[in-house]
């Protein structure tokens, strides 16, 4: 990754959580750019917890050679499941430990200002130049990853619900693909089955290309064939946009303050504030 290298300051790592998804990763990739971009005064490097090259342990032997007696992680993740839980620490422990560091991570995106006026704006893209339909006759339904742990699915509650504040919304529907209730299928079956529906807007709040989008889309391939009556909008998933990285840069500057000094000018002046 580009940026500067410093003593003065810690490395960055935006760890991603690895995919065999070719367009996955490197949507991870350009997300991590874009945080470079914006930490212009830091060193920035990128890890993937699994799948995928550099590995986390690459990308602090690169900060380690680039002068940083420091690290500060930023996981791209949505919620604060295993992953960021679990997985991602030990990773970043046992790497840093190895090369004798500090080390600090940050929260995943979660509820974060930028995360939720990107989902807003997806949600919006889907409906734009289409005809307008009664709220009640619309319903919406946000389909996540899923999770063992039930924070994670209350996370995923509380998020759209901050994307609707301010907006006509129609009846919500929640659906998972794995580990967690309603099902893909079950959600979109609730949401066809409420009288006098028209449209329903199905969004997927996922950062990028994977097998969980592919999964999505074989759910709502299934749903339309039973039920054309109905005009099934579908939302594109968030991707390697810059309201991504601004999110990943405020939960870096959370836990590491010292961080705002290497934001560029243009980041301070545009990026949303943390939540």
């Amino acid at each position: 990754m580009h940026g500067a290298a410093t003593t003065d300051l810690p490395g960055v790592i935006v760890i991603g959580h690895g995919t065999a998804d070719a367009t996955g990763a490197e949507e991870t990739r350009r997300t991590a750019a874009l945080v470079a971009t914006l930490l212009p005064g830091a060193a920035v490097e990128l890890g993937f917890l699994e799948l995928v090259a550099p590995s986390i342990e690459d990308a602090v032997a690169a900060l380690v050679g680039r002068g940083c007696r420091a690290v500060v992680a930023a996981p791209v993740l949505l919620f604060r499941a295993g992953h960021a839980r679990r997985d991602v620490p030990e990773a970043l422990a046992a790497a840093a430990a190895r090369h004798g560091l500090a080390v600090r991570q940050a929260e995943p995106l979660g509820c974060h200002p930028a995360i939720v006026a990107l989902a807003r704006r997806r949600r919006a893209e889907a409906l734009a130049g289409r005809a307008a339909v009664a709220a009640a006759e619309t319903r919406l339904v946000v389909l996540g990853r899923g999770a063992s742990d039930p924070r994670a699915v209350c996370q995923l509650c509380r998020l759209t619900l901050a994307t609707t504040a301010a907006w006509p919304a129609p009846p919500l529907h929640l659906g998972f693909a794995a580990a967690a209730r309603p099902t893909l299928d079950e959600a979109l079956a609730e949401a066809g089955a409420a009288a006098g529906v028209r449209r329903i807007v199905v969004q997927p709040h996922l950062l990028f290309s994977g097998h969980v989008e592919g999964q999505v889309d074989a759910a709502l391939a299934r749903v339309r064939a039973r039920r054309p009556d109905i005009e099934w909008l579908r939302a594109a998933r968030l991707g390697a946009d810059p309201a991504v990285a601004a999110a990943l840069v405020a939960r870096l500057i959370e836990v590491a303050p010292e961080l705002q000094n290497a934001v560029s000018v243009a980041a301070n002046q545009t990026s949303p504030r943390p939540s």
